[in-house]
């Protein structure tokens, strides 16, 4: 069997829009075993609760599946060994649950830098604080020099540590540590309702406030068996393009800044401060926060709202051509595959510039919002981001949050952003980090 059908052979739970199987050691163990041998399907996220490790995966054909497995003695069979995107999963849910993963790729600690009040914080017992606590450990690079950036650069930005083994201007490899930004998200939604934990997704990322809120939103409903009015569903993909062509003009700034265009970066500058002030004017809130709760939205549309996001909008289609050509003369400059990166932010930005238009359009009318039922149930929801796809998955007890968990696309992104600034110079990494759009808050929880 492959590694799909071995998942949907287990026993399975409810869990909306794909069930969750449950998953015996013995399967867990063919599960990683068939995992080895072949490059899907891809692991998107991995989490855990007190009493299971669970692993959501998706198929060449897109189908997705959830497959959960027991911890026994604090332990469970490790996955970054045969799915290398799990190592940092597998770092944080150690520090957060307390459970090991056997045979893993890397055990350092990886969000908790030994300050905390206690350790593993979401066990049934959390642990007694750190003794005497180290600074955070970087794998060894015997013979080559240490370049440090970070946490604190000087200039308004999330901390992140990025250590550079050169030899010569020549990167050998490059690794980051978070956790810097950990805010214990997941331990204060616990125990809330899904309306009033909402609040702490909006937060998890400033740039990515919609989408993440719109994830957890899905996931609410899903595991309520609800779903939004069609009126509040078209308005929050309004508010999702909005958020993303704010992402991709940023995107693009932080590349021109960091290759020194000042053009570019003014350009896009303005630009996105036009769609902020929209966005303001419409929803009463410049990055749009707290406006997507479970079962709709908070408020609808202002009236001239829809007017003002439609000019924002125009405007930069109009300077569209502009920035393709600025773009295009700094090309020779982009190190690696940052140009293919700026290209894709040229067609997201396009692209959603369309689906906006056509979403304000079609407008109709209707309520905005509908209650949930105070259920128990699992949900699971998705919400596209710039940087890519956000996943939230909850399990209610009775209408309140018993288990959570919020992925964000960093999961994935810095380990990226790793592998192509060690193949770089280091005069590239600059440009090839902002290249990226790498956010640190998401992923530290």
């Amino acid at each position: 069997m492959n590694a799909l059908e071995i998942i949907r052979s287990a026993p399975a739970e409810p869990c909306h829009p794909c069930p969750r199987y449950l998953l015996p050691p013995e399967s867990w163990n063919a599960l990683l075993a068939a995992l080895g041998s072949t490059a899907s399907p891809e692991l998107l996220a991995l989490w855990a609760d007190t009493v299971q490790v669970h692993a959501l995966f998706r198929g060449p054909a897109h189908q997705l599946a959830l497959a959960s497995t027991g911890i026994e003695e604090g332990k469970y069979p490790a996955l970054s060994p045969v799915r290398p995107t799990a190592a940092l999963f597998e770092r944080m849910v150690q520090d957060l649950w307390g459970h090991v993963a056997q045979g893993a790729a890397d055990i350092r600690p990886w969000v908790d830098h030994g300050h905390w009040p206690y350790t593993q914080p979401l066990a049934p017992r959390p642990g007694p604080p750190a003794v005497n606590p180290e600074p955070p450990e970087f794998r060894p690079t015997p013979g080559l020099m240490q370049v440090p950036i970070g946490p604190i650069e000087g200039l308004i930005g999330e901390p992140a540590h990025l250590r550079l083994a050169t030899y010569g201007e020549e990167v050998r490899r490059a690794e980051c540590r978070l956790g810097y930004a950990h805010k214990g998200v997941l331990s204060l939604m616990r125990g809330k309702s899904p309306r009033n934990a909402v609040r702490f997704a909006a937060r998890l990322s400033g740039d990515t406030t919609v989408a993440h809120s719109l994830a957890f939103a899905h996931a609410a409903e899903a595991a309520t068996g609800s779903a939004a009015p069609p009126r509040a569903a078209a308005l929050r993909l309004v508010m999702t393009h909005v958020e993303c062509a704010a992402y991709h003009l940023d995107a693009l700034a932080l590349v021109a800044d960091a290759f020194g265009d000042s053009k570019v970066f003014a350009l896009c500058g303005r630009h996105i401060e036009l769609l902020r002030r929209a966005a303001a004017i419409a929803f009463g809130h410049r990055l749009m926060m707290d406006l997507i709760v479970p079962g709709g939205l908070v408020a609808d549309i202002a009236p001239g709202g829809q007017e003002a996001v439609l000019e924002a909008a125009s405007q930069l289609c109009t300077a569209l051509p502009a920035l393709r050509r600025l773009l295009q003369a700094q090309r020779f400059r982009l190190a690696g595959d940052s140009w293919s990166r700026m290209g894709h932010s040229l067609a997201e930005l396009t692209k959603n510039l369309r689906l906006l238009a056509n979403k304000l359009d079609a407008l109709s009318d209707g309520e905005i919002a509908v209650p949930i039922p105070s259920v128990s149930g699992e949900g699971l929801g998705m919400a596209e981001a710039g940087r890519g796809e956000i996943w939230h998955w909850l399990r209610l007890d009775h209408g309140q949050i018993a288990a959570v968990f919020c992925c964000d696309p960093g999961w994935a992104l810095w380990p990226l952003a790793e592998a192509a600034m060690a193949k770089s110079n280091v005069d590239d990494v600059a440009v090839i980090r902002a290249s990226f759009g790498l956010a640190v808050s998401g992923v530290d929880l």
